[in-house]
């Protein structure tokens, strides 16, 4: 099974098309009901030769088609398994980020692209669309119900003809606030605090993208903007631990914003979307400050060469940033509540 995931994970079509009907015939011969139940009930196998490979440095770039394969036709229940592997490879890119840095950023994108579709906005999306009674519903605090049942007992002895005395009713009003007197509930807290797994992941995994933004490897840089987006998507519904890592990342985002290769300049803008998208005004202030008079001026300033420009311009790098700025500078505007 290792061998034809393996080639599963291949970047020619043709290898993993014809490996996938291998795994289609093998799961016909094995009697499963798809290649989802074959890799869960083999996820113990599959993972450890996965954590072994990624450990020797000649086996790397096999074991990280194997996990991108598994991850393709899994599901979120084989996640508490791969949370070793993937914490050894966080290790691993700590101790030797200069090296190995690519190999280990293409583990982590398929980690993360798989976080993505398990816990991502459509997934929400669809679980909020499973329950549609329970929305729009208030819960009733315990304070609520206590009064609620006190009110139905005094309506039922006035309409039995039991009329309380007065100084029953005195002690009764100065019990009341004493029984009413709601004690602090730390659930909120407690639950704002605990951040699941998943999450946790994609925090870690922010956490060393942004020290990654700086490399000298403009492929690196590509690849850890395309990780940093799908980290921050994952962040998305904890506001509270998603803010600051916005904070952190905005000085490498802006460099990479400003001064780089154009097509690392095009990735960083759609990151800078996404994070405009998820954080709100949050970054308001920064973007009209560092990024926004910069735009600006480069838009001027390629003004005239594209109104010269022939049809060979629109397939060139510049005309693409142009077009891609163009076409987002208005949402994001919109995002980021500066209509004023």
């Amino acid at each position: 099974l290792y061998p034809v995931l393996e080639k599963a994970g291949d970047r020619t079509v043709l290898v993993s098309e014809t490996a996938l009907g291998t795994l289609a015939d093998i799961c016909e011969a094995c009697a499963y009901q798809s290649v989802q139940s074959l890799i869960n009930d083999n996820a113990d196998y599959l993972v450890n030769g996965i954590s072994l490979s990624l450990r020797q440095l000649a086996h790397q770039s096999h074991a990280s088609q194997v996990l991108d394969a598994v991850l393709r036709h899994s599901d979120a229940s084989l996640l508490p398994l791969l949370e070793d592997v993937i914490q050894d490879v966080l290790s691993a890119l700590d101790q030797a980020y200069s090296d190995h840095a690519a190999t280990f950023l293409g583990v982590l994108h398929s980690v993360m692209t798989a976080l993505v579709q398990w816990f991502g906005p459509s997934c929400s999306e669809e679980q909020g669309q499973s329950r549609p009674v329970s929305r729009g519903r208030r819960v009733l605090t315990r304070l609520e119900v206590q009064q609620f049942f006190l009110d139905y007992v005094r309506q039922k002895q006035i309409a039995e003809g039991n009329l309380p005395d007065t100084e029953d009713e005195e002690e009764e009003g100065a019990e009341v606030p004493l029984l009413a007197k709601p004690e602090p509930d730390n659930s909120d807290v407690e639950g704002e605090a605990a951040l699941p797994s998943h999450a946790q992941l994609a925090k870690a995994v922010l956490e060393r993208c942004i020290h990654l933004l700086s490399d000298r490897s403009l492929r690196v840089r590509l690849k850890v903007l395309d990780v940093l987006e799908l980290c921050v998507t994952v962040l998305h519904p904890h506001g509270n631990h998603l803010l600051p890592m916005a904070h952190r990342v905005w000085p490498a985002l802006v460099t990479r914003l400003t001064s780089d290769d154009p097509l690392a300049v095009l990735r960083a803008f759609k990151v800078l979307c996404t994070l405009a998208d998820k954080c709100g005004d949050f970054l308001r202030q920064r973007f009209s400050k560092d990024v926004l008079p910069k735009l600006t001026s480069s838009l001027l300033s390629q003004a005239p060469t594209s109104a010269r420009a022939g049809p060979v311009y629109t397939h060139t790098l510049a005309f693409k940033l142009q077009l891609a700025v163009l076409q987002g500078l208005g949402s994001l505007c919109e995002k980021l509540d500066m209509g004023e």
